[in-house]
């Protein structure tokens, strides 16, 4: 199963970027549907983004332990 994130530049520096992520807890946004991701994508202010399914594996281990944890009633 594929998982997406937004890879995002702020500058016009090819090397100048981030995945996008909650600024609260530092975990990056994934989704399992293109879709969704490209939606999301629309609505950001920068000066390029682009999907991308290249994430390191500790980032993607952060973003699917949280999504859990949202799943999970306390």
């Amino acid at each position: 199963m594929a998982v997406y994130a937004i890879k995002v530049w702020l500058s016009k520096s090819e090397n100048d970027w981030f995945l996008y992520k909650d600024l609260e807890d530092n975990v990056i946004h994934t989704w399992s549907r293109r879709e969704k991701a490209e939606e999301v994508m629309k609505l950001l202010v920068c000066n390029k983004a682009e999907i991308t399914e290249e994430i390191p594996p500790p980032a993607l281990a952060r973003s699917t332990e949280k999504k859990q944890k949202l799943k999970m009633p306390e």
